[in-house]
């Protein structure tokens, strides 16, 4: 028989989902995005009755270093809260482990999350944008980032909820290797489009405007899609791109110059 899990009070979900989204808005060199957890976290402790020595020592643990990814980040944020309560009633969850869950999660959710967006997503989405923009689709480019934009803005929302229902067990869930093939197909999307354009753009610009061409457009996606699978030494994201760039620039001149 499953156990209930808790879920977050919807009021203070809404507060702490609006101000996750200043994370990084004091972001400092020195202790990274410490403050905008801090003032994350506290709205958390505005509901609770005072105790001024314990809220010293609160403000204290989130005043510490910490950094993660900024999309992912409210798994951590809503595994904390869940944490905080529970060490009011149980003496086994103490501000030790608290310090050690935050610490552990936050370069476990910085590794996923910026590969995903860093590495994946935000490849795919300007190159995406800029193959649209060169065949004058301004609007799918609008849509484009709209999507996007919903959609970062659904898993910041899921991701609040989840965390504070899961509580420890969010490290279950970050261990779903559903993540991790995500993470690659971002990338090999953005391999595909970095290759399309580069094609595209070269075409256009060689022939003055004109329509494009249908083979060069594949040439190109199909070297971006297959230069992952001949690099089997798996380096950087951007050293997958910048390669995939220059081969498709050598392809836009080369393909026109055989066929003439």
């Amino acid at each position: 028989m499953s156990r209930t899990r808790p879920t977050m009070p919807s009021g203070l979900r809404w507060k702490l989902y609006l101000a996750a989204l200043g994370l990084q808005g004091s972001w400092n060199p020195q202790r990274m995005q410490n403050l905008g957890l801090l003032a994350i976290m506290v709205r958390w402790l505005e509901g609770r009755p005072r105790n001024t020595e314990r809220d010293r020592l609160f403000c204290r643990r989130y005043y510490e270093f910490f950094n993660t990814n900024p999309y992912l980040a409210n798994y951590l944020i809503g595994g904390l809260v869940r944490l905080e309560e529970e060490s009011e009633n149980e003496a086994s969850v103490s501000p030790d482990l608290i310090r050690t869950v935050r610490d552990s999660l936050g370069r476990s959710l910085a590794s996923i999350g910026d590969q995903l967006f860093w590495q994946g997503l935000r490849p795919t989405v300007v190159m995406a944008t800029c193959l649209l923009g060169l065949y004058g689709r301004s609007w799918y480019v609008l849509a484009v980032f709209a999507l996007f934009a919903a959609g970062q803005f659904m898993l910041r929302w899921r991701s609040l909820g989840r965390g504070y229902s899961l509580g420890l067990d969010v490290v279950d869930e970050l261990a779903d290797p559903r993540w991790h093939r995500a993470i690659a197909w971002t990338i090999r999307c953005g391999m595909v489009l970095t290759g399309a354009v580069a094609g595209c753009y070269f075409l256009l610009v060689t022939r003055l405007g004109g329509q494009g061409d249908g083979g060069l457009l594949l040439a190109g996606a199909a070297v971006g899609m297959g230069l992952p699978l001949i690099c089997r030494r798996r380096p950087p994201g951007e050293i997958l791109v910048l390669l995939g760039l220059v081969l498709a620039v050598v392809l836009a001149f080369a393909l026109p110059a055989a066929r003439s």
